[in-house]
């Protein structure tokens, strides 16, 4: 017995030394001279950066990386010169010429994994793109299995299922192919009208769907959720509106000659029996609660029912910084491990079985919930943590999350590219690096305001300008609500586990209503905190300030990890972090030229001209044929505060790209004009000592301004997609609702 208290003895001090030089940034117990090596958890560090490097690096061959993306490049190759830093310090008991062959073995491995994740990204977007979508636009009816739950949305006032199909094959509604059946693959997007449909929509389950799928618009713009990664991760194609859903018979399987194999059997049994969980969960927190409690409580439990919450309790819900809450995500797996090993341990389990059940528990429940990249984050680290646990080792909560993050982008590099992803990542990192160190340093507060604000805190450095670059704002409000909102909503969670759980053998009216009264006061409480006025809209932060922000939080990271010392170190640093986001907004609102933002939208072109020093802005709309825009007002509101102008202050003008000569802007020396050649080449010719931005729809009239004047920016733009004969020979032509168009100024 004492033997093994010994050995344990040695391990948690060689564990312990280990976990003290595991962090991303420097800190004041670096590695010391005795140490021959990189920790394994350095080592997981240099690898995802690596792999983070390289996997940008090949995206950017064939689409634009935009500011976010910059970020996240800037972060890799910040974790790869901390690595070969610490590298150095702890080579420093070696001689010469040793240290330095093996700093040159780590340099070679991190071009060698820099080059791997690189080809791998370049190979799965060539595979991607290698297939052509040819059923794009073809009425007809499609042969699928249903891959994921349906969802009530409302598209216009209408309500509609939204569900996500995989394809197998297609009767398409020609009469060149009457009795054509078609093998097709990928997925697409699904609405369905709920009026008119009279099958239950079951995850797993085979279907027809008759309808005709358009392509998806994905064309980038800085400040606006990229979803290219994540459709090509998913492998969908395009989108279905209208949709008529029917169960597909043994018949219709034999009419399109499909067989499925075992694996696509097991899957598909998978999803069947997820489907049905989750519909039994669905439905017993619908008998139970009513209202929005009731969509509330599927929503913490299950994820998604967004639309059905409506509106304004999502946006109190986002203002208040909680809307993580409704989407599954590690918050969700912990309480469910922690409610596991609670009860188990309640009965006599042994620790080792409740956390085996734990471990069983949290997969059958990323299974009924599905696999996005916060669900499996927290389940692959609830499985490392239970194993080491069962293996009696010392589990080390960086090193897992390196080892997650390592694994999902292997499988798949376009998770990189994923909101979902960076932001669950680096929410979880930065409450690892700070969490504990804050709640230490934090000594003059009561513990039931320090837990919620250390988290919130911790939780939002590392990706406070991923979030001004997304949502353009800094909610006042969400302090507030960590510490008041978010606890009920954990009480709220665990309750309905429970109360779900039990309610399968006996009613239990009085625990429903416990939850009930906790939802009511949640919304409540979100409602009067997630109002706009509490709200700092900042836009977008800029580049170098971003860069000069994530250098200050590494100095502040340094001092603060020195416990005794540093301390006024830490507020200038901390006071120096704050500055950054004033200094970006002066130089985004301080500019003596017209900058012109182009808004990539499906329906029309849309410019943001905004005019020296944000003094005002003009909204110019192309809106040929009367094409109503208010479905595409939210993203035009997100683009102008991404830019940080109050909409309210924003003019708005209509024109048509096909449309006679007009200038439709002008300040000063700038003007923006509409021209298909209905002016003369005298007259043309003079507009050089204006500077002139012109649209124009005629590929003639295009060519003659880049002929007469090449220096100026000429935007194509096509009411109705044609684009024959148009091949912009110079830099300064572009064609809107094409691909991304980067800011121009005037």
């Amino acid at each position: 017995m004492m033997e093994y208290l010994k050995r344990l003895k040695t391990k948690l001090q060689f564990s312990h030394q280990d976990s003290k030089n595991d962090g991303l940034f420097l800190d004041g117990n670096a590695v010391n001279g005795n140490t021959r090596g990189l920790t394994h958890s350095q080592w997981a560090h240099v690898i995802l950066g690596s792999i983070i490097m390289g996997t940008i690096l090949g995206y950017g061959q064939y689409y634009p990386v935009l500011n976010q993306m910059r970020y996240i490049f800037a972060m890799g190759l910040a974790i790869i010169v901390v690595g070969i830093f610490k590298a150095l310090q702890s080579f420093n008991a070696l001689q010469s010429p040793d240290r330095w062959h093996l700093l040159s073995k780590l340099i070679i491995l991190v071009f060698v994994l820099v080059g791997l994740s690189y080809y791998q990204t370049d190979l799965r977007i060539v595979n991607f793109n290698s297939y052509t979508s040819y059923y794009l636009h073809q009425e007809g009816e499609y042969l699928c299995t249903v891959v994921d739950a349906s969802e009530k949305v409302n598209l216009n006032g209408q309500e509609y299922y939204k569900y996500t199909i995989e394809i197998h094959g297609l009767h398409p509604y020609k009469d060149t192919a009457k009795n054509d059946y078609i093998k097709a693959q990928g997925r697409l997007q699904v609405y369905s009208k709920e009026s008119t449909t009279n099958y239950p929509i079951r995850l797993g389950e085979y279907a027809i769907i008759e309808g005709t799928p358009k392509p998806l618009f994905l064309i980038e713009e800085e400040g606006r959720i990229n979803l290219r990664g994540r459709y090509m991760s998913s492998n969908t194609r395009g989108r279905i509106y209208d949709g008529v859903y029917r169960t597909a018979s043994n018949k219709d399987l034999q009419r399109f000659h499909y067989k499925d194999t075992f694996i696509d059997k097991l899957y598909r049994k998978g999803l069947l029996i997820a489907g049905v969980l989750r519909e039994s969960i669905d439905n017993n927190i619908g008998h139970n609660l009513e209202g929005p409690q009731k969509v509330l409580a599927q929503a913490l439990a299950l994820g998604g029912h967004y639309s059905e919450l409506g509106e304004d309790q999502m946006k109190a819900f986002s203002y208040t910084g909680l809307i993580h809450i409704l989407s599954i995500s590690g918050s969700h797996i912990a309480l469910l491990l922690a409610l596991v090993y609670g009860l188990g341990r309640l009965i006599k389990l042994k620790k080792r079985t409740c956390l085996i059940l734990g471990i069983i528990v949290a997969c059958i429940y990323c299974g009924i919930v599905g696999g996005d990249a916060p669900v499996v984050r927290a389940t692959m680290m609830s499985i490392l943590m239970c194993i080491a646990y069962i293996k009696g080792r010392l589990y080390q909560a960086k090193q897992a999350l390196c080892i997650c993050a390592i694994v999902c982008i292997i499988y798949d590099p376009f998770s990189l590219f994923d909101v979902s992803f960076q932001l669950s990542f680096g929410a979880t990192y930065g409450l690892l690096i700070w969490g504990k160190v804050l709640y230490e340093r934090i000594q003059w507060l009561p513990r039931w305001i320090k837990t919620p604000l250390v988290l919130c805190v911790s939780a939002q450095l590392l990706i406070l300008p991923l979030q001004l670059y997304y949502f353009h704002y800094i909610s006042i409000a969400s302090l507030l609500a960590a510490c008041i909102v978010a606890p009920l909503l954990d009480i709220s969670i665990v309750l309905i586990f429970v109360s779900t759980l039990v309610s399968y053998v006996l009613p239990i009216s009085l625990m429903w209503s416990l939850v009930d009264v906790l939802l009511r006061i949640s919304l409540y409480l979100n409602h009067v905190l997630g109002r706009s006025d509490s709200l700092l809209w900042l836009g977008m932060i800029h580049p170098y300030c971003a860069y000069i922000y994530y250098v200050l939080l590494g100095l502040f990271t340094y001092f603060l990890t020195h416990r005794k010392r540093y301390t006024v170190h830490i507020v200038i640093s901390l006071s120096l972090m704050i500055l950054t986001f004033g200094a970006s907004y002066y130089v985004t609102h301080h500019h003596q030229e017209t900058l012109v933002h182009y808004i990539p939208m499906k329906q029309c072109n849309v410019l943001l001209c905004i005019e020296p020093n944000h003094e005002g802005a003009h909204l110019l709309i192309d809106a040929p044929d009367h094409i109503k825009t208010t479905p595409n007002e939210r993203l035009i509101n997100q683009a102008i505060r991404a830019y940080g102008v109050n909409p309210k202050v924003v003019k708005v003008d209509y024109f048509h790209s096909n449309g006679s000569a007009k200038t439709i802007y002008k300040n000063s020396m700038k003007e923006i004009d509409v021209y298909n050649g209905q002016r003369g080449e005298k007259n043309l010719k003079l507009n050089d000592k204006i500077n002139t931005l012109f649209i124009t729809s005629r590929s003639s009239s295009m060519n003659e301004i880049g002929r007469l004047l090449p220096h100026n920016i000429v935007l194509f733009g096509s009411p109705h997609g044609a684009l024959r004969d148009v091949d912009p020979s110079s830099e300064h032509m572009y064609i809107m609702g094409y691909s991304f168009i980067d800011d121009m100024y005037l």
